[in-house]
């Protein structure tokens, strides 16, 4: 009998030390969240899931910062993560302890913001026809046709201007293309040029739709030159170009590119330099091939 009753006394005195154990490790951690995934992990993701992964592990100070470096977003997509940190540590690990209060940075990549638009003027200040008066009614706005000098109706005869519109598209198409290199990515296959009429495939990679066809002149007997001829991107940004086009007999090279590149109503810090296509020696989209023109869109 008095063995059974030290036998019971030890189960009981057993529990009573599990359950202390088991408490004292639930408030081990109190006050306290863990780490979802090292900070190398969450480099890419989508920073909205990113934050929902930290306030769900228990963080209760998440801050997104923006990082507005997006011109096209082909090669980064606007709100990918660039970097976390963690009270003030880029370098954490997964599954480390932090007090919940600490400050998470989520750092992500967008676009820059548009500047102010004006405000509208508001109706009441309007000015309003007198009684009587007929209000005045808005004539739309005629284009002046381009006259063609003597020099542009021999060039015209030799060389379409039509030919070289569609090559100073492709060219420029082709040098912000991101589908047209070989495995290595950086070096171009020439194969996989867009032509003028080309819509197969992702256009998001490299389709651009004229805008403007801006002012052609004939430069000399060989070359037609383009002020102003505006392109847009499936993600709306905007290259404003002026060129030169030649046509040596056999093929369409584009040269002396100047214009900008970026999204509209940036300032000018943010814009690209479009003549960046022109620059090195790897430049072979600027060789435009009649195949490549030969069909409308």
């Amino acid at each position: 009998m008095k063995r059974m009753i030290i036998i019971v006394a030890a189960s009981i005195l057993l529990l009573v030390i599990t359950l202390v154990s088991c408490t004292g490790n639930s408030n081990k951690h109190e006050g306290e969240a863990k780490t979802p995934s090292g900070s190398s992990i969450q480099q890419g993701k989508d920073y909205q899931d990113v934050v929902d992964e930290f306030k769900e592990a228990g963080f209760k100070n998440v801050e997104i910062e923006k990082l507005e470096d997006l011109i096209t977003g082909w090669l980064t997509k606007d709100g990918e993560v660039e970097a976390v940190s963690v009270d003030g540590d880029k370098e954490y690990s997964a599954d480390d302890w932090y007090a919940d209060n600490v400050k998470v940075v989520i750092t992500y990549h967008t676009f820059p913001s548009e500047e102010e638009k004006p405000e509208p003027t508001p109706a009441s200040e309007k000015e309003e026809p007198k009684k009587d008066e007929e209000p005045k009614k808005e004539e739309p706005k005629k284009e002046v046709p381009q006259k063609e000098t003597d020099g542009e109706a021999v060039l015209e005869a030799i060389f379409p201007v039509e030919n070289a519109k569609r090559s100073a598209v492709v060219a420029i198409t082709n040098g912000y293309a991101v589908d047209v290199f070989e495995e290595d990515g950086n070096t171009y296959d020439t194969s996989k040029f867009h032509s003028y009429a080309d819509t197969s495939g992702n256009v998001d990679n490299y389709f651009m739709t004229v805008k403007s066809w801006g002012t052609w002149s004939a430069k000399d007997e060989k070359t037609w030159h383009v002020d102003s001829l505006i392109l847009e991107n499936s993600f709306g940004v905007i290259a404003d170009a002026a060129v030169d086009v030649n046509f040596d007999g056999s093929k369409y090279v584009v040269s002396n590119i100047n214009g900008t590149f970026g999204n509209p109503g940036v300032s000018a810090d943010n814009l690209l330099d479009l003549s960046d296509i022109e620059s090195g020696s790897d430049v072979p989209y600027l060789t435009v091939l009649p195949e490549l023109i030969k069909n409308n869109r």
